[in-house]
């Protein structure tokens, strides 16, 4: 079918976006004079410029606005008639979700210069924020999880697990230090990513969701910029943090496209959660880093949770009219909103 396609493809240029993206913040690590605020700081910067672009798109309507139903970003930023107001929540979830998506990939770059060798299991550890969000679903908004849905809960549980220990390398595990900071990463994702459930629920516009986002995180990128270190800053110290905000914006735009073409959200959630796979495929072939052998073993358990509890998701049923959502996505989820 000719959704399908779409959703497939546009699903594969996202995971493929968003690993080259978590790739380039590990890399950044090791860059001479790197500074952590610099680099989060340009991050930041870059993405929220993403979102004022957008807005100066049809400025009009403002930052917060509704639509009538979800729609692909490309078709939600067109002219249109007057939209309903929206309540207070919505928008400050949404704002918080700004605010939390900028402290994962704050936490994701501490998470990889913690422990280089193993950015590919880290990666996935902050992948299983499917898991977070779709259990919060669960207890919060009554979409209960199937059977085979509560055994990758499981799958991931354990993956975590043989990932984490024992702590510190002596037995091949990921450092205790990275792993934990790669959970923070994964909290404030799925953080992020619930509160586009909450802000969807709410009226929120799928493309009000991503500009308010975006230019929340331009905002919030000012202060590290303020405190940074500029002695010593090379071209590349600029120009890679930046192409990581160009990447953020585009990856979303990606799976706005995705989640739009049709009935197949957790299909497209399952591709473009697998970003992991790619942060390892590009640190072996560039780098020739390959993690232990327990690294790798958890790695499989967790990215197969996080594939299975999409794939066992129920699909909405799409002659019937519903503001609920139905599946959860990983970095970003259903009605194609970014974190």
């Amino acid at each position: 079918a000719p959704g399908l396609c779409k959703a497939v493809g546009w699903s594969v240029v996202a995971m493929w976006i968003f690993g080259l993206q978590n790739y380039i913040i590990g890399y950044t690590n090791s860059l001479p004079g790197d500074d952590f605020n610099r680099t989060v700081g340009l991050l930041w910067l870059a993405t929220g410029l993403c979102g004022a672009v957008f807005l100066c798109m049809n400025c009009s309507r403002g930052v917060f606005f509704a639509d009538s139903e979800g729609t692909p970003l490309s078709s939600a930023l067109l002219p249109s008639s007057e939209p309903p107001p929206l309540p207070l929540m919505p928008k400050v979830v949404t704002v918080a979700g700004g605010i939390a998506i900028g402290g994962a990939q704050l936490f994701m770059k501490l998470s990889f210069a913690a422990d280089p060798e193993a950015m590919g299991p880290l990666a996935s550890v902050v992948c299983a924020d499917v898991i977070l969000v779709s259990l919060l679903c669960h207890f919060f908004y009554n979409e209960r999880l199937t059977p085979g849905q509560w055994g990758s809960v499981a799958l991931v549980f354990a993956g975590l697990v043989t990932m984490a220990g024992p702590f510190g390398g002596g037995g091949g595990g990921v450092s205790l230090t990275g792993f934990g900071f790669a959970v923070c990463a994964m909290l404030c994702f799925g953080a992020s990513v619930f509160s586009v459930r909450v802000a969807a629920v709410g009226g929120l516009s799928a493309a009000s969701g991503f500009i308010a986002r975006t230019i929340c995180m331009g905002v919030v990128g000012v202060l590290p910029l303020l405190c940074a270190d500029w002695s010593g800053v090379t071209p590349l110290g600029v120009a890679l943090p930046m192409l990581c905000g160009l990447l953020q914006a585009s990856g979303v735009y990606a799976i706005n496209e995705a989640l739009g073409a049709g009935p197949y959200t957790s299909i497209a959630i399952a591709i473009f959660g697998s970003n992991s796979v790619v942060v390892l495929l590009l640190s072996a072939v560039l780098e020739a880093k390959v993690p232990p052998p327990s690294g790798l073993f958890g790695m499989g358990l967790t990215a197969a949770g996080c594939i299975t509890i999409s794939l066992f998701a129920k699909q909405p049923d799409p002659h019937k009219s519903s503001a609920r959502c139905t599946a959860v996505a990983s970095p970003m989820m259903s009605r194609g909103t970014a974190p």
